[in-house]
């Protein structure tokens, strides 16, 4: 192995379980499932092929823990018994391969679809504050009840108990990029007066609140983590003082790691943000600022898809391991390939816009694929 990688190929050790190395691949929406919410033989084989790849720990992208928090009309949900026999064969799939399996839940709350018919049912927000959810379209959600949130609280516990049934490792709690429970923390979004609004604590009150139901229905055994929203970049929103200030407290109650995001989907949009997430390293100062204020463990992601670059922030002590989205995408050998010292043989992901982004509804499709994988719809086995 190249010396300058070494520092990637470290167990990694997330609460209970301890991880080949520090190469985490990160949730990203590929959608390969199908429009009821099941499991199916192309998402298995996409998971599986990434740990295949040498990744230590695969988080799958965001599934939905009910309908009313269900954006894509792929996205598979974690709402029931029904759902176990596909997530049991995921999971076992991803293990199979040496990886640790993790699953993303998430309430995609304003965001929620599907978009076409908006208007015809409750998306579901802290307040009815109007926002663009597509370039001139101006919509409104719905203002959330105080029995919706203890029905999204539970809807969560209940997912993860599902997620440990099913033989996952653990699960990742998505208050990032605007949905739900980052919505909450927003003064932006969260206008209410009520507990769950208002001051700081009542607006981080439902991230702690999911985070203690699924403490509560899966055990200390069970991997934790934190999808946290670090910065929302926008006027009145979310700041990183109020990310550093927060982060100590999702570790006091049993988080095993965060993995820092700045932004929302609307904030990316404005003129000071527009193509950041195309920025190498462009999380990497919050990253650095949460390092500052909590001992958890931090999972850095962003932009670092040059090995080089990963094992820099690792060997600064900047963060505990890299999450890489796009990059496995891409080439699921991206680790095996950084691990034989063979850089120059990954394939890397340069077009613009990205073709996987514009095929994400329907399944999402990387231009750098071999033409059969492209032809297929998916890169699995």
């Amino acid at each position: 192995m190249t010396p300058v990688y070494e520092p990637l190929f470290a167990p990694l050790r997330l609460g209970s379980r301890t991880a080949r190395n520090r190469i985490v691949h990160a949730p990203m929406s590929v959608c390969y499932g199908d429009t009821d919410g099941f499991v199916t033989r192309p998402q298995i084989e996409h998971y599986a092929r990434r740990a295949q790849g040498g990744a230590g720990t695969i988080i799958t992208e965001n599934f939905a823990v009910n309908v009313a928090g269900r954006q894509m009309p792929r996205q598979t949900l974690v709402a029931g018994p029904e759902h176990l026999p596909g997530l049991t064969e995921l999971a076992a799939e991803i293990k199979r391969h040496g990886a640790l399996a993790l699953v993303q839940l998430v309430h995609a709350g304003r965001y929620a679809g599907p978009w076409d018919v908006y208007e015809q049912a409750r998306r579901l927000a802290p307040s009815p504050v109007s926002f663009e959810l597509t370039p001139g379209r101006v919509v409104t959600p719905a203002e959330i009840t105080t029995t919706e949130i203890e029905e999204s609280i539970e809807a969560f516990g209940r997912a993860a108990e599902l997620c440990q049934q099913a033989g996952f490792d653990g699960v990742d709690i998505h208050a990032a990029q605007g949905f739900l429970l980052s919505e909450f923390l927003s003064p932006a979004m969260n206008r209410r007066t009520d507990d769950w609004g208002g001051s700081f604590d009542g607006r981080v009150r439902l991230t702690l609140e999911v985070l203690r139901e699924v403490r509560r229905r899966t055990g200390p055994e069970f991997v934790v983590g934190v999808h946290l929203m670090s910065d929302e970049l926008t006027a009145d929103g979310w700041t990183i003082k109020d990310g550093v200030r927060f982060v100590p407290s999702i570790a006091e109650e049993g988080a095993d790691f965060v993995f820092p995001i700045p932004a929302t989907f609307e904030s990316l949009r404005l003129p000071p943000n527009v193509g950041l997430y195309g920025r190498p390293g462009y999380g990497l100062a919050d990253v650095a600022a949460f390092r500052q204020a909590t001992g958890m463990t931090i999972i850095a992601n962003g932009g670092l898809g040059d090995p080089a670059a990963a094992a820099a922030v690792l060997e600064r002590g900047d963060a505990d391991a890299i999450g890489l989205a796009r990059p496995l995408l891409t080439d699921p050998d991206w680790t095996a390939k950084a691990a034989a010292g063979t850089p120059e043989e990954i394939r890397t992901c340069p077009c613009d816009p990205p073709q996987c982004l514009r095929t994400q509804l329907t399944g999402a499709v990387c231009a750098h694929w071999p033409a059969e994988a492209v032809a297929q719809g998916y890169l699995g086995y």
